[in-house]
């Protein structure tokens, strides 16, 4: 039988990347920089169009003041994980920290970001659109950057928009802003660094989509996590989970007095000078994608929040009637549910502050992007348990990656994210648990 490729051994190892390359590339020449590379690190962000990075480098052959590294040059990365090629070029836009950090060796931090981004800077524009929300951010793009985009999740809302003197990402970000998906919830449009294209996709497609993956902490301390090989992508040896923390499980008064679970919304009809007053409620009007509602049964002053007795905001929604509704669409302020932007504004604070987790795992760039889920097996925080199911009912169950840290550092790729739900999962009886501990 033949023995193992040195390359298949690290492609089913944690943490081990290979085939790293990095080039600096100016209008005068183009340098290979991987062995002066100290830490690279690039961003996906749910509410970022594009991939941004910082790349740290050494500098002990003045190659910053010899190119020179001005924030002019493209920055060109390729690697491989696990079977997955990815070769990108950025964008360097900034030079900064350029310090001594390891003995008598100088080194400096570059700004990436995407070339598309530096297009979006010197790209305003004026121009009329008419359409479907998700056509017209579809039209922006492609006359803007000559690329196209994934539209998972088609709008909700027809308008007629006029752009006056704008730049295209300001553009599409006014319109994801104002309108929702056709499923009434908020939609993104965001890049994976592993992806083909920038993805359009709402946030009901994103939380409704099955996930196999699961992640889950071992609570033995002797595990050692980077000893034994297996196979390619098995689960077992690829994507392990490291570290966890709860950063939030629901900011309750930012909920309330924002008006995330109960408020009013008034319609304003600008033609005959007249509104219209709506009660808004999450539960009914914007309800919660999680298993379990932690507020059905919240009570403040012994009232419940369905009481119609609450009234902590107003919100004010727009409309104009007689506004292009001949030719089928309307204004981009004017939507057709009199509560959208009221619903779409509670999914958001909801998904922003309700529960969050940070976790710090191996490197699987194809199963942890942005805007997918993933399923968390945690441990719960009872020491003494030592028998028994360990398993923490609250925090484990179904979460969807809003931020993703790529982190290479010599030969080792591991992964920070930041996952949301807006919601629990459902726990078992307490005594499942023991006692409370000290």
């Amino acid at each position: 039988m033949p023995e193992p490729s040195v390359d298949n051994l690290k492609d089913a190892s944690p943490k081990k990347i290979r085939d790293l390359k990095v080039e600096i590339i100016t209008a005068i020449a183009q340098v290979d920089v991987t062995s002066l590379v100290i830490e690279l690190s690039l961003y996906e962000d749910i509410y970022d169009p594009f991939v941004k990075g910082d790349l740290t480098i050494a500098d002990n052959s003045g190659i910053i003041s010899g190119l020179p590294v001005l924030g002019q040059e493209l920055v060109k990365i390729k690697f491989s994980r696990a079977g997955h090629e990815i070769e990108k070029t950025f964008a360097c836009t900034r030079v900064r920290g350029i310090k001594k950090v390891v003995g008598e060796t100088a080194g400096a931090v570059l700004s990436l970001t995407s070339q598309k981004h530096l297009t979006n800077a010197v790209s305003m524009f004026s121009k009329s659109y008419k359409g479907l929300s998700s056509d017209i951010i579809q039209k922006i793009h492609g006359d803007a950057f000559g690329e196209d985009i994934d539209i998972v999740s088609e709008s909700g809302s027809a308008h007629s928009i006029v752009f006056p003197y704008i730049k295209p990402y300001a553009a599409i970000s006014a319109i994801l802003r104002k309108t929702t998906a056709a499923d009434g919830t908020p939609y993104f449009l965001y890049e994976n660094l592993f992806g083909e294209k920038p993805i359009l996709k709402s946030l009901q497609a994103m939380c409704e989509e099955e996930s196999d993956t699961v992640l889950k902490k071992n609570i033995n301390s002797n595990a050692d996590t980077d000893m034994g090989f297996g196979q390619r992508d098995n689960p077992s040896t690829i994507g392990q989970l490291y570290e966890f923390e709860v950063l939030k499980n629901a900011d309750t008064l930012k909920l309330l007095s924002s008006g995330a679970l109960v408020g009013t919304t008034a319609r304003i009809n600008l033609a005959n000078n007249e509104y219209v007053e709506s009660p808004f409620l999450y539960k009914t009007d914007a309800k919660t994608m999680a298993p379990l509602d932690q507020f059905q049964e919240y009570q403040i002053d012994d009232q419940r929040l369905d009481s119609g007795l609450m009234s902590p905001s107003y919100r004010s929604e727009f409309y104009n009637p007689i506004a292009y509704e001949s030719e089928g669409v309307t204004e981009l302020n004017t939507n057709l549910d009199p509560a959208a932007r009221t619903k779409a504004a509670s999914r958001l604070n909801r998904m922003n502050n309700m529960f969050r987790l940070s976790l710090y795992t191996d490197s699987a760039p194809k199963k942890y992007m942005v805007g997918k889920c993933i399923n968390l097996d945690l441990p719960i925080n009872a020491p003494g348990v030592a028998n028994g199911d360990t398993k923490d009912e609250l925090f484990s169950g179904k979460y969807l990656i809003t931020r993703l840290r790529h982190y290479i550092k010599g030969e080792e790729y591991t992964m920070s994210i930041e996952v949301i739900r807006d919601g629990i999962s459902i726990p078992k009886n307490k005594t499942d648990v023991g006692e409370p501990g000290p």
